[in-house]
């Protein structure tokens, strides 16, 4: 005569059960876990790489290819270190052979904070801001004589990205930044002598645009 009570029972904790854990603290997030991602896309000169020197001289443009690790720190917030490796379009050669042997490379390296922003539709945007140490490197080919000239300093990037795959462990999107920075060192390299030292520093900034992709461990 005990069963229809128990049934009851029963049917009651099993509706309240999923309810109960839909209001807990950590329904919307499961555990912190790495994202690993990798990145590739094109970046203008704008400003200076020193006093007298404008950075256009010097580069039609950077091809960055990025690797970079995250970690969450909630739905919200996460920490992000990486590396940026940037081959360098030079703008003075004479021929094809010296332009491909005149090939420089930007190098940076950086850590920062990622903002997850509220979804968009079918999209997921988030706002990366990181802070680091540039180093551009130019070099000039001109019928087997070479000269390199090189500067570093800080830099810091504020990065924009879409993740258009919301669901599942991979993110795919487009990215849009700027990375802005100040040389302060030089360093130039010539046949007839090295030199290097302290330079006047002054800004430069590299507009951005790129493709992202990477996958949650």
């Amino acid at each position: 005569m005990a069963l229809p009570g128990v049934r009851g029972a029963i049917l009651v904790a099993l509706v309240a059960s999923p309810a109960a854990a839909a209001d807990g603290p950590d329904a919307g997030f499961t555990a912190a876990r790495f994202v690993v991602t990798g990145q590739l896309g094109y970046a203008y000169p704008l400003g200076s790489a020193e006093q007298g020197t404008d950075t256009r001289d010097v580069s039609f443009g950077i091809v960055p290819l990025a690797l970079a690790a995250a970690y969450d720190l909630s739905d919200h917030w996460a920490v992000r270190a990486g590396i940026v490796y940037a081959p360098n379009v030079p703008t003075l050669c004479a021929d094809t052979s010296d332009c491909l042997s005149s090939v420089g490379r930007d190098l940076s390296i950086g850590v920062g904070i990622v903002r997850a922003l509220p979804p968009w539709r079918h999209a997921r945007p988030e706002v990366d801001v990181e802070v680091g140490w540039e180093w551009l490197t130019t070099e000039l080919v001109d019928a087997g004589v070479t000269s390199k000239r090189s500067w570093n300093g800080p830099v810091a990037l504020v990065e924009l990205f879409v993740d258009l795959k919301t669901q599942g462990p991979w993110r795919l999107g487009p990215t849009i930044g700027i990375g802005a920075g100040l040389f302060s060192h030089f360093d130039l390299d010539t046949p007839a002598g090295s030199t290097g030292g302290a330079t006047a520093t002054a800004n430069h900034a590299w507009p951005a645009l790129g493709f992202r992709a990477g996958r949650r461990l």
